[in-house]
């Protein structure tokens, strides 16, 4: 007789009334093959995607025209490249980087030579690394079709950010996005390999009892298993500041504020080492003679200026997300007031910005649900640690002098979008793969959209790239055998990587030509070694083309030494050269009063 419990035994592969094992199941193992495949098969879509993505980031790098702050990092790389691994000799940027991005970029120095192009190639490669974190700290640890939705969700908010100030901050120059990828990879870690404890509460604000197990048992609170977990936590932090100072506001103080809302002691104790770890390494370097930082520029402004800092803030986010259609785009500062306005945009460029504001209201959705369950117990703890650290960028810089400019300081923020991209993601992701799965209409919808934003990508790398803004004064000053001289900050360092080093000009001050000592060598203005025989000016319309010297500077050095044949040169585009007999660099001691 064979009733249902026989035919249940079957299915389950036992062996009933002394007959044959039933074969209607296949045995567990024999899935993973197919597993298998389809990890590779996935783990194939994702590298070919960040190649693409790569591909596109590389062409709209190039959109935007080269400046100084890119050359110098490229020498700074090239010098740690010969084996100056501290950088020892060099006054760098409040930033040093030289734990993230300076090595990453002297690899690629190696690899193709010092060119102006190799900051573009780097500059798309960590902005590739930075959506690929990104994308997989918001995958979580779960499977199938809600992981990649996350993933999608997360790539869709990074994707594509506009042309002028989002790829300046993002895609550009090197700048505060790249670290972000270190801060997302110790959230990954923390992610992949749990160590902390739920949130120390009871389970309900009636103080009742946790719900028993069978048995009677009450379930135990996870113990700290991994102790490595807290160690790798602290070395990762510790690497990304000593490469940049933000990182104590977007993960030391996050990670120290959750962890001690959370009562996890063994992440608290690991955000003060790595504090303490940088600390020392940052002394160790400068007692071994290596670089010599300056100071973050950071102090409070008045309250009564904050709202104006706000909205350049809002305009900021706007242009990261790719959802910035408004007109009167200003992008570079001139002084108080004074900005040089970009042409607003039109067409299908517009169309695709105004869409992306949908991303912008899935990322504050997002942002909002992660604050509403904050303080309950069951907390996800890489949530509310990308949650405050957004808030925390943002609401350090919004008050200080730094957001006293255009939106091209975003920079100063940029690591809020891939944050955000990723907290999104994490938080609404899951819902909405189910209505995915659940309805073909949504699904296919959804897929529309994110088709849309490639296309907006799409046409955006189909721009041509930037014409060389410095090309036809090299042209000037080599015919005029003008090989050696000073400067401005952002046309010195940008031809003397462009030419090779055959044109070389050093930066300046404005006020009285003393060495800029800001991603600099002191060496550089040695005049045993080193020879100027000219000054050159611009009088651009832009922030980044326009230095002119102070007027009595120049007559001093002129009382100084004689002129060169004429005394000026005007090459166009704004320029003007003033030319001498003899080697600027040996009067500007005599100049640092004038």
């Amino acid at each position: 007789m064979h009733g249902p419990v026989q035919e249940t035994g079957r299915l389950a592969g036992g062996v009933t009334g002394g007959g044959p094992p039933a074969q209607a199941v296949p045995a567990h193992g024999a899935f993973r093959p197919a597993g298998r495949a389809w990890r590779r098969a996935g783990t194939a879509v994702f590298l070919l995607t960040l190649a693409v993505l790569f591909a596109a980031y590389l062409r709209l790098s190039k959109t935007y025209p080269e400046n100084s702050d890119e050359a110098n990092i490229l020498l700074m790389a090239a010098d740690m490249l010969h084996g100056n691994v501290d950088l020892s000799g060099w006054n760098v940027s409040d930033v040093p980087f030289i734990t993230t991005e300076l090595p990453e970029i002297a690899l690629l120095v190696r690899l193709f030579g010092l060119h102006l192009n190799t900051a573009h190639i780097a500059a798309a490669l960590t902005y590739t690394v930075v959506v690929a974190t990104g994308m997989l700290l918001a995958k979580g640890k779960g499977s199938g079709v809600r992981a990649v939705t996350r993933m999608a969700i997360a790539l869709a908010v990074m994707l594509a950010p506009q042309p002028g100030v989002g790829v300046f901050v993002l895609i550009f120059s090197v700048g505060h996005i790249g670290t972000s990828a270190p801060v997302m990879l110790t959230w990954l870690v923390l992610d992949r390999w749990p160590d902390a404890r739920p949130m120390a509460k009871t389970a309900s604000v009636s103080g009742a009892r946790p719900a028993s197990l069978p048995g009677g048992t009450t379930p135990r609170t996870p113990r700290m298993g991994r102790w490595y977990v807290p160690v790798i936590v602290a070395v990762l932090l510790a690497w990304a500041l000593m490469a940049d100072p933000l990182v104590l506001v977007i993960a030391i103080v996050p990670l120290l504020v959750v962890t001690a809302l959370r009562r996890e002691s063994s992440l608290l104790a690991a955000a003060g080492g790595a504090y303490l770890a940088a600390w020392c390494g940052a002394r160790l370097l400068h007692a071994a003679g290596g670089y010599t930082q300056q100071p973050v520029p950071f102090a409070l402004d008045p309250v009564s200026t904050w709202y104006a800092h706000s909205r350049i803030v809002a305009h900021g986010l706007l242009e990261m997300f790719g959802a910035f259609f408004l007109p009167g785009n200003a992008i570079n500062y001139l002084g108080p007031g004074n900005y040089v306005a970009a042409p607003p945009l039109s067409g299908l460029p517009e169309v695709v910005a105004v869409t992306r504001l949908g991303l912008l209201a899935l990322a504050a959705l997002g942002a909002c649900a992660t604050a509403r369950r904050f303080f309950r117990r069951d907390a996800d703890l890489v949530n509310q640690l990308l949650l405050v650290g957004v808030v925390a960028n943002l609401a350090a810089y919004i008050p200080s002098s730094l957001a006293d400019h255009t939106a091209l300081n975003a920079r100063e923020f940029a690591p809020v979008l891939p944050f955000a991209a990723a907290l999104t993601a994490r938080t609404l992701g899951d819902r909405l793969g189910e209505r995915m799965t659940g309805n073909r209409v949504v699904a296919a919808a959804m897929c529309a959209v994110f088709c849309w934003y490639c296309g907006g990508l799409a046409h955006q790398a189909a721009a041509p790239a930037a014409p060389d803004p410095v090309a036809n004064l090299e042209a000037f000053l080599v015919k005029h055998h003008l090989t050696d001289g000073i400067g401005g900050y952002w046309d010195s360092s940008v031809i003397t990587v462009d030419t090779g080093g055959a044109i070389t000009i050093r930066a300046v001050t404005q006020g009285c030509l003393q060495p800029y000592d800001w991603e600099s060598k002191p060496a550089w203005y040695d005049p045993a070694g080193h020879t100027a025989t000219f000054v050159l000016e611009s009088s651009g319309s832009g922030y980044f083309s326009r230095w002119q010297a102070a007027s009595p500077a120049l007559k001093e050095l002129g009382t100084l030494l004689p002129a060169a044949g004429p005394a000026t040169l005007n090459p166009g585009e704004g320029y003007t050269v003033h030319a001498y007999q003899a080697n600027v660099l040996s009067q500007l001691p005599l100049l640092a009063h004038c």
